[in-house]
């Protein structure tokens, strides 16, 4: 009579052991002081500390509740993107916008610096010193075009 009893009482104590808030895990620390956790009984050579009571499974509402804000997260992020993306390429049609207007400026003050020189050149008294001044300008400016405006 006692063997129905048993094999009754083996499924229920399956069950129970199985689910998630029968499962205990052991802390266990051997002489020297390493922890180990084991969720049967230590591993010879260490002694069990103390029982760690390991977290229940989630619900079905909390898994719900942590997939929707994981999606509001990345719906979040995507937008995040975007308005980054979108503030990148603001910022490089401004430097374009800059450079452009950079380059016409320059160019503008090298094609003076030419008629000025031209017109020195054509007096009859003209400074050297002026002539390699000007000459040193136009090097620097031409120097700066190219480097803005890479030619």
């Amino acid at each position: 009579m006692k063997r129905p009893t048993v094999l009754t009482a083996l499924p229920l104590a399956v069950v129970l052991c199985s689910s998630p808030m029968a499962q205990q895990i052991q802390r266990c620390e051997d002489a020297r002081g390493r922890i180990t956790y084991s969720n049967a009984d230590c591993p010879e050579g260490t002694r069990p500390v103390r029982s760690v009571q390991s977290a229940p499974a989630p619900s079905a509402e909390a898994m719900q509740s942590a997939r929707d804000k994981a999606e509001r997260d990345a719906q979040t992020a995507r937008q995040l993107s975007d308005q980054r993306h979108s503030q990148q390429t603001a910022a490089a049609q401004q430097n374009e916008q800059q450079r452009k207007a950079d380059c016409a400026y320059l160019q503008g003050e090298i094609q003076s610096l030419q008629r000025m020189r031209n017109m020195l050149v054509n007096r009859p008294y003209y400074s050297l010193d002026d002539l390699n001044t000007m000459d040193q300008h136009a090097m620097k400016l031409t120097a700066d075009y190219r480097r803005v405006c890479g030619s």
